[in-house]
């Protein structure tokens, strides 16, 4: 058996350990300590409770393999934090499979209503549960009307609080790339979803184009801009109220990027790479080729998918550092090239791989599943761990085992690499 079919196996077997009755906890360990992903975490600990961010990414592999245990845990997974869906339609981060109940100190992130409707139509997609759908399309109608009033100034992007997406310790906010690339795929299915229900009301597919739109004109800086100056962008901005972070700035620092900026707010922006968001970008079809391109040589020209795919975000920010946090040092977690700080996370390597994949490039796409494997079979403790999380700049396995959005994304993307499961993203052209 060689490498690739090795891990897939391997991967399978994390999953199955994740399934529960209440759906997929984030790790097949028990937790019997308070969350603590520091290079000293004792091997017992894990994650016991279905996070609505793990959960569905984890349903994409369990989906494809098309296993019935697996299958059924996606299911139960939706069914777990559909039931504990707010009066005004907030879907909780998580839910502890051993009190049944929320977890208190996390109760809250806005890409948890995201994912909780991308993984109802990648569930959808993989079983043509249609009575499924209908017995939740008003928990995913209210779902969605809770992410259209986080857009605060009506502007028709998110605005998301410092940390309150999957990034939870790092300084990205306001109109956030990663939020708002998912807020186009939430909105291009519940359109795909309606039809299906023959349901009439709100257009999605119109606020769909609308998000696209000014995700491209807010966080991507090149030349041309659909043909435009700058004074017109500005000005295009000026009349969207989508003026915050261009009509102040010097904009001797706003030049061309060839990534899309992780977020934009009053007056100020990020400018680091943001792996997640723009892989996001490209998959759920935000970017056009040319965008994509610049994307994929930029990944390869400084590294970020090295050793191993893919680093969080990049470059690390540094103390002193315009968006250092000195909460960065919390359980010694998010220094230099640790954590959301320049670390590598596998799930990401799974998305990246599928964009790889998805725009042809298939060649690059195997090569970087190798090193994916290779990840994989990395462990602080034994062989095929499928850690959290590796170090940025040593490569070594950092955060729990046994995770399973890292086993869940790789075999999503070993399959997706082999023309599978494409369906159960809304993928872009």
């Amino acid at each position: 058996m060689d490498l690739l079919e090795t891990a897939y196996q391997k991967a399978l077997e994390v999953l199955r350990q994740c399934a529960t009755p209440l759906g997929f906890k984030a790790s097949a360990l028990a937790a019997n300590a308070a969350r603590d992903t520091s290079g000293g975490t004792p091997a017992s600990r894990g994650y016991p409770q279905i996070w609505a961010r793990d959960a569905p990414i984890t349903s994409l592999g369990a989906l494809v393999s098309g296993e019935p245990e697996l299958v059924n845990a996606a299911k139960a997974s939706l069914e777990t934090l559909g039931a504990f869906q707010s009066e005004l339609g907030m879907i909780p981060l998580n839910v502890d499979t051993r009190t049944h109940t929320i977890t208190t100190e996390n109760a809250g992130a806005v890409d948890a209503n995201l994912w909780f409707v991308l993984g109802h139509y990648a569930y959808f997609r993989a079983t043509g549960d249609t009575g499924f759908l209908r017995e939740n399309w008003t928990r995913l109608r209210q779902a969605v009307l809770w992410l259209r009033y986080q857009d605060m100034n009506g502007c028709g992007l998110l605005e998301i609080p410092e940390a309150a997406d999957w990034a939870d310790l790092y300084a990205v906010r306001y109109n956030t790339l990663y939020d708002n690339a998912l807020y186009h795929g939430a909105l291009k299915v519940m359109s795909f979803l309606a039809g299906e229900l023959k349901s009439s009301g709100t257009d999605y597919a119109a606020l769909a184009e609308d998000v696209k739109y000014k995700i491209n004109l807010l966080l991507w800086l090149g030349r041309p801009w659909d043909g435009k100056g700058f004074g017109e962008q500005l000005e295009t901005l000026k009349k969207l109220r989508l003026e915050w972070f261009l009509l102040y700035q010097n904009t001797a620092t706003l030049t061309e990027r060839p990534y899309y900026l992780s977020w934009a707010g009053f007056r100020e922006f990020g400018h680091n790479f943001d792996g997640f968001g723009n892989m996001l970008a490209i998959l759920l079809g935000v970017s056009d080729l040319q965008k994509t391109e610049r994307i994929f040589d930029y990944v390869h020209a400084v590294g970020a998918n090295q050793p191993f795919p893919l680093k969080a975000f990049y470059p690390p920010i540094y103390p002193g550092e315009r968006d250092w946090r000195d909460y960065y040092r919390s359980r010694n977690l998010n220094l230099p090239e640790q954590y959301h700080n320049g670390g590598i996370w596998p799930f990401l390597g799974g998305f990246y791989v599928a964009a790889l994949a998805h725009k042809g490039k298939l060649e690059q796409a195997e090569e970087q599943l190798t090193l994916l494997a290779e990840a994989s079979r990395l462990g602080r403790t034994r062989e095929w761990e499928f850690n959290e999380w590796i170090h940025g700049r040593s490569g070594r396995a950092m955060g729990y085992p046994l995770q399973a959005w890292s086993a869940g994304m790789y075999v999503f993307a070993y399959r997706f690499l082999r023309g599978e499961g494409r369906g159960l993203l809304p993928l872009g052209g």
